[in-house]
This record gives C-alpha cells, structure tokens and sequence, in this order.
C-alpha cells in the first residue's frame, strides 16, 4: 500500500496538529457514507503528496469528532478549510472541481507565508465578555 501524506485527525488531537501548526493546514472534514468525500478522496492524496513541503493536509470525521466539525459551523462533507495558526481563512463546501481545490492549495502555500507573518496570535484566554 502506497504510503499516506494525509494526516487522520481527532477532536483530541486537533490542537497539536492544527492549531500549533508552524505551516498552513488544509482539512478535509468528511464522512465514511460520503460519496463525494469518497470522490475527492484521490485528488486530496495527491495534492498532499505534492505539497507536503509547504502545508500539512489532514482529514477529520465528521461523526466520530462532533465537536471540532460544530466548533467550525461544518454543516456537510466535504468540507475543505484552510487554517493558518489555528484560524480557519478559506473554506469550500461539496464536491468541487479538483482544480478549484488545487488552485486553493497553491494559493494557500504561496501566500502562506504571509499570512503566518501577519497572523497576530491571541491567547485563548482572552474573551471579549468581562
């Protein structure tokens, strides 16, 4: 079996491999009864495949790992979300032209390091509530 350059992630372990990221990360969030998500599957190994210098591609499902797909209003699979430092920047939502997607992720690491130099990082602790 061909080795994967995606990442299967959990509601546990998002922090770590998300938030804490030092590069971009593109999350695939998805279901086992996804047609779509089985469809786009390919095209999201072989971008990762072709990435894996510049970002980090990871999956998550959705029905085992409830909380985070709440957390970021993940409504339907696929969901594809960029995230830099932790913060989501870009999503799309179904099945969409690979080359859309792909276009996505060259955007993505081209300008990602931009977005990681002008990402201020703000401390959980801080709310807006007093």
């Amino acid at each position: 079996m061909e080795e994967s350059y995606v990442v299967e992630i959990e509601d546990a372990t998002w922090g770590t491999q998300v938030e804490s990221s030092k590069k971009p990360v593109i999350v695939m969030f998805y279901s086992l009864s996804c047609p779509f998500c089985k469809a786009m599957e390919p095209y999201f190994e072989e971008y990762a495949k072709e990435f894996r210098d510049s970002a980090v591609f990871a999956r998550m499902n959705v029905t085992i790992n409830t909380w985070t797909a709440e957390r970021y209003g993940v409504q339907g699979t696929p969901t594809f979300k960029f995230f830099c430092h932790g913060k989501p920047i870009w999503e799309q939502v179904g099945q969409v032209y690979p080359s859309i997607l792909k276009s996505a992720v060259e955007n993505m690491v081209e300008y990602g390091e931009d977005c990681v130099r002008k990402t201020t990082p703000i401390g959980q602790d801080i709310t807006g509530y007093v």
